[in-house]
């Protein structure tokens, strides 16, 4: 199946200042999304996230490679009609109301009246912002508006949702309605590309993960094949052993104080186990260890900064 996105050796540099070295954004990145996928985009502060996004959508010129969009060089017209966008700190005229600006946003998309008026209704209430849809903007929370931004971006029902950190400025409840609404979007056959900070976030929603450190993608693929098991096993303890463990193999540690969680390698699991039965501890569960997207994420970043 043909992908959503392709960008392959995509180059962007910018200038800080005149006389001074350009800096570079984008340094040959590759990507790609596939259909009905949500395909996460992660990586640290400067690493291109939302250069990226803003090159997919056309909002700056990049210096080399390319971006092809429903197959497409580029981005035309037509599939602009086709994409929703949520930029991080999306900006409004802060006089218009959400159901005005929603309706404008509607006609740019080529609705009709009895259209503009029945999506509006349907995305104020999806949002949550349906008793204020006729507040001015100016009265908005930083998350109200966040949320308002997310309207404006599904306006068109857009087969391609662009997200640049959705969940910003959101409370824990408006956080898990974005969570579902987006799991709710893919099932729908809506793909997703969401730029986000929040690990938690991406590891929750996210079928696809792509990060990205210094303007390159330094890892990508699906969360079971990046979260790959460990050769470690953690056993957990109903309660913890009745004294000291002192020869305990080398590679064990306690991840609590309590001593009822210990991660240790698996060559070693026989030896412990039967030095916790002789304390007269008692077992719980014995498990191979998965990484965390955390984890992952830092091996990454962390391994890229090292080699610099």
């Amino acid at each position: 199946m043909q992908p959503v996105l392709h960008i392959e050796d995509l180059h962007k540099s910018y200038r800080t200042a005149w006389r001074k070295p350009r800096r570079c954004a984008l340094n040959g990145l590759n990507l790609e999304v596939p259909k009905g996928s949500i395909t996460g985009l992660l990586g640290p502060n400067g690493a291109g996230k939302t250069t990226t996004l803003k090159a997919i959508m056309g909002l700056i010129h990049t210096e080399s490679g390319s971006i092809r969009v429903f197959g497409a060089e580029g981005i035309s017209a037509e599939a602009r009609m086709r994409i929703g966008f949520l930029p991080e700190q999306p900006y409004f005229d802060l006089y218009l109301t959400p159901r005005k600006l929603l309706g404008y946003y509607g006609r740019l998309a080529g609705l009709d009246a009895a259209e503009i008026t029945s999506r509006v209704a349907h995305l104020l209430n999806l949002v949550g912002v349906e008793e204020e849809g006729d507040l001015p903007l100016d009265k908005f929370s930083r998350g109200m508006l966040q949320r308002t931004g997310f309207a404006q971006a599904l306006i068109s029902e857009p087969e391609f949702l662009i997200l640049d950190e959705p969940s910003s400025g959101l409370d824990p409840l408006g956080k898990i309605q974005v969570r579902d609404l987006l799991m709710g979007l893919s099932a729908g056959g809506t793909t997703v590309l969401l730029s986000s900070h929040q690990l938690s976030e991406i590891e929750e929603v996210c079928d696809l993960v792509a990060i990205i450190d210094r303007g390159r993608n330094v890892a990508s693929g699906s969360l079971l094949d990046l979260l790959r098991s460990r050769e470690e096993v953690e056993i957990a303890l109903i309660s913890p052993p009745l004294t000291s463990l002192a020869q305990m193999p080398q590679s064990a540690v306690w991840m609590d104080e309590a001593r009822t969680r210990l991660i240790l390698n698996k060559e070693d699991v026989n030896q412990a186990l039967k030095m916790l039965m002789q304390a007269d501890a008692v077992i719980g569960e014995v498990k191979q260890r998965r990484m965390t997207l955390e984890e992952f994420f830092v091996s990454q970043v962390g391994a890229e900064e090292g080699s610099g």
